[in-house]
């Protein structure tokens, strides 16, 4: 009687398993992973326009994850609807891919701040801060300094969707002016008192016998009250102060 070798012995054993990994194999090819074994690709739906909630629960129905990204300010579009989505509306994905989409946060909005009373410049810095531009600038008469913030339009508190401009009134100062005092100043200290009420100051002479300190102004034309229209000149006589013979 002849022993039975021990490959003939196995052979059925390897036989059904290697039969049971070929069906395990063609059901996840075919079942798992149809069409070549790729997942099956789908059109990304255009969701752009509708709201975050309305796109994700478009984009779950036909078979892709919906997530937010950036939420940004935009004038044109309301707040929470989707600007921007990635991969792109109408391309070809997986399904269950990722679908990444921008929203908007809506209109940004500012009050206008208070810069009444402010020179022009402080009123612009003050405007320019708060993301706001600066609209026409229009000089009236005004017993107010020269350059001072009278009005703005709108007014101060009103909100404004972003970007916007606001327009404001400055005092062209008084029609006619009153010379202040000025005499016993130092020259530049004069000048800059004359420019503030929009005169000038012109160096008419040099003092040569007075006793106060080089560049102090001991007389003036026109003198204190006069009065002056804007723009006008006012000259300064300046000592010359004390030197050594």
């Amino acid at each position: 009687m002849s022993l039975e070798s021990p490959a003939r012995r196995f052979a059925p054993y390897v036989a059904v398993a290697v039969g049971g990994f070929a069906l395990a194999y063609m059901f996840v090819l075919l079942v798992v992973f149809p069409a070549g074994g790729q997942p099956e690709q789908a059109r990304v739906p255009n969701v752009l326009g509708l709201t975050f909630d309305e796109a994700a629960t478009r984009l779950t129905a036909a078979g892709f994850r919906a997530q937010q990204g950036e939420s940004r300010f935009n004038v044109g579009s309301p707040k929470s609807t989707v600007m921007t989505e990635t991969p792109g509306p109408e391309t070809s994905a997986a399904k269950g891919t990722r679908i990444v989409m921008d929203v908007s946060a809506g209109q940004r909005r500012m009050n206008v701040p208070n810069v009444v009373g402010m020179d022009r410049e402080a009123a612009q810095l003050a405007l320019e801060k708060v993301g706001l531009e600066v609209g026409s600038v229009a000089e009236h008469e005004s017993p107010l300094p020269r350059g001072e913030v009278i009005t703005t339009s709108p007014a101060a508190g009103t909100a404004l969707i972003l970007p916007s401009s606001v327009s404001f009134v400055v005092s062209a100062g008084p029609a006619t002016i009153e010379v202040p005092y000025l005499v016993g100043r130092p020259f530049g200290e004069a000048r800059a008192a004359l420019e503030q009420l929009g005169l000038t100051a012109q160096t008419a002479n040099v003092d040569s016998t007075s006793h106060e300190p080089e560049g102090v102004v001991t007389s003036q034309s026109p003198t204190e009250g006069t009065a002056v229209g804007a723009g006008s000149a006012v000259a300064l006589t300046v000592s010359r102060g004390l030197h050594s013979p």
